[in-house]
């Protein structure tokens, strides 16, 4: 593809048309749910609304179902600004309880009732309300009690995210981490194995959290606990609707059907936001571009508000790839400006919305966009899904390493899963400079990182080797960090994030294409791109993945250097024992003589994040 010039246009655009009655109208259910079953504990469900405030903007609920003098189970949902209908109930004359936190986007059809209290759906629940429950698709996370029998289901994609501990006393259950620890039962140790996962990924992967026993209900998945046992069950298990070789379709009705699926898993959202406009983040890429197109032709009288992000203007930019659509869309654009004076005192307080800590400094441009959208809508559409959906980077390096095998000197046992650690270019390659031998003994080192990724490519579905990536990509990166970052970051603004492009219709959808549309050669996401060429801009169209570059490398050699100094001094790194101090000092120097290695700013951003989680969540520093 050729270079090509675009006249970039500043539109700077803080009037803010929308009033109260339209934000209304909104969907403004961002809340939180937490609760508990077993033992009773007074006073628990207070202690874990305080700590969840922030998420409680309008106050909390809770409905209580005592079934015995030593069991009880008690459902809490913190209401986010304006929510009206009631998100708890409970029947005690037929033993049930139900509390959700998000939206539906089929409840009518699921439960046969136009109503969307809890109420309603569970006067409406039959005799099989484990299946009907599991048959909902939105953003969500419910908890649903059948006598000593409570169930956790987390939406099919994992938008909506809830953690949950069993203790010798209760199942407790949050949308946040930190809400668990108001059960004095609930351990907080850190689990020593997450520290490599956390450096060599830049979050969690999987049900594990950085505690022990602490986990998290992973996508599609329905816990049930009975009689203080718990069981897992993925209910939504999309590896087997993988294309079928025998469909004798062309590219053209790939297309017709990954556009027909996007554009009504658009209108899904804008339905759960009772019809209003959304507003949109813009990225500059394929994936936002794609969302907000479809959206904007919903409204053709409407400019939507759109947001974007950039560093100033002597870093690069995706501006003039976001000029072209809110030009061609005539949006009502913000574009903010984000630099270290406007967010590193508020640092602190973004890690701690963050709950189980995640590297990627996207949080804080995520944090500061759900910020600025909320004063004008309670939803936002993102473009998040298109990577992991449709055959995004690090899948080209993924398939040359299975094409041509390890290198001479490289063994072949988990070769291939130590590749899929290293396109993540986060500290993998370092693991053993920056961590203590302590730390890698005790967590197994690179051996046990590459075991987390050994099922997936084992497994005998997916059977392609792009869709076993794809089923990686979603299930870890999309559950694990994608998805549950901006909804922390949107949340805490009391916004509601949806991802048209990485909802369960979408992710049926990719799955059923063939792969070799998909990933087109070196073309990444073929198939979306094909389906959305005739309202996306070409040069959006054609240009290759580049992601949103946060300088954080500039910010920490400059503005931030004697910042960080501060974070990771010497003292504070021995005080927790984790680190190698001089490794740490190399990085803060940017001594390219002692580190032969790269992202030197990524890794530095990476231990800060961890350092102020640490001193939150495991010292108690707030």
């Amino acid at each position: 593809m050729g270079r090509f010039r675009y006249k970039f246009k500043f539109k700077f655009t803080f009037t803010f048309k929308f009033t109260l009655m339209d934000m209304e109208k909104g969907a403004k259910q961002v809340g939180c749910l937490f609760g508990y079953c077993g033992r009773p504990a007074e006073g628990l469900s207070e202690r874990m609304a305080d700590i969840l405030t922030h998420r409680c903007q309008k106050g909390w609920e809770k409905t209580r179902l005592p079934l015995k003098d030593d069991y009880v189970v008690e459902i809490g949902h913190g209401r986010g600004p304006l929510s009206l209908d009631s998100h708890v109930a409970s029947l005690p004359e037929r033993e049930l309880a139900f509390g959700y936190s998000g939206v539906f986007f089929n409840a009518a059809e699921v439960f046969h009732t136009k109503a969307a209290s809890a109420s309603d759906l569970l006067r409406s629940a039959n005799g099989n309300a484990e299946h009907q429950l599991q048959a909902l698709e939105g953003a969500f996370v419910s908890a649903f009690a059948r006598g000593d029998e409570t169930l956790l289901i987390r939406d099919a994609a994992g938008v909506k995210v809830i953690y949950w501990n069993l203790n010798p006393e209760r199942l407790v259950f949050a949308s946040e981490i930190k809400a668990l620890f108001a059960d004095p039962a609930v351990p907080r140790k850190m689990r020593v194995r997450a520290l490599p996962e956390y450096l060599t990924f830049s979050f969690i992967p999987g049900e594990h959290t950085m505690f022990e026993d602490i986990y998290e209900l992973q996508p599609g998945t329905t816990l049930t606990c009975h009689h203080g046992d718990v069981s897992l069950r993925r209910h939504f298990v999309f590896e087997n609707m993988e294309w079928n070789e025998k469909e004798n379709r062309t590219e053209k009705e790939y297309a017709a059907r990954v556009r027909s699926d996007l554009e009504e898993s658009v209108r899904e959202c804008i339905t759960a936001n009772h019809g209003n406009p959304p507003a949109i983040f813009l990225s500059g890429g394929i994936d936002s571009s794609a969302v907000a197109a479809i959206a904007a032709r919903e409204f053709p009288d409407v400019p939507l508000k759109t947001f974007s992000v950039h560093f100033g203007p002597e870093y690069a930019n995706e501006n003039d790839f976001v000029s072209m659509m809110t030009d061609r869309y005539n949006t009502d654009h913000t574009w903010l400006e984000i630099r270290p004076s406007k967010f590193v005192k508020q640092m602190r307080d973004i890690i701690w919305r963050l709950d189980d800590p995640i590297g990627d400094p996207i949080t804080v441009p995520n944090f500061l966009l759900a910020r600025a959208a909320s004063r004008v809508s309670g939803m936002v559409l993102n473009g998040e899904g298109g990577d992991p959906c449709f055959g995004g980077p690090k899948n080209i390096p993924m398939m040359l390493a299975s094409l041509y095998g390890p290198p001479p000197g490289e063994t072949s046992d988990r070769w291939l899963e130590r590749t899929y650690l290293f396109t993540y270019r986060k500290c993998f390659d370092d693991l053993h400079r920056i961590l203590t031998p302590d730390v890698i003994r005790d967590s197994f080192g690179r051996e046990g990182l590459a075991a987390i990724i050994t099922p997936f490519l084992e497994s005998d579905v997916p059977r392609h080797f792009l869709n076993k990536l794809m089923a990686v990509n979603i299930r870890l990166k999309g559950a694990n960090l994608i998805l549950v970052k901006v909804d922390k970051m949107t949340s805490a603004n009391a916004v509601l994030a949806l991802p048209p492009l990485f909802s369960k219709r979408i992710i049926e959808t990719s799955m059923a294409c063939p792969p070799n549309l998909k990933l087109v050669g070196n073309i990444e996401k073929g198939i979306l791109k094909k389906a959305v060429e005739d309202i996306v801009p070409y040069p959006i169209i054609a240009r290759p993945k580049s992601g949103m570059m946060v300088p954080v490398r500039f910010w920490l050699r400059g503005e931030m250097r004697r910042y960080a100094k501060k974070v990771l001094s010497k003292k504070n790194l021995r005080r927790l024992g984790f680190f190698n101090t001089s490794y740490v000092r190399n990085l803060l120097n940017y001594d390219r003589s002692e580190i032969q290695s790269y992202r030197y700013g990524l890794k530095l951003w990476m231990l800060i994040t961890f350092m102020f989680w640490y001193e939150q969540m495991i010292e108690g520093r707030r």
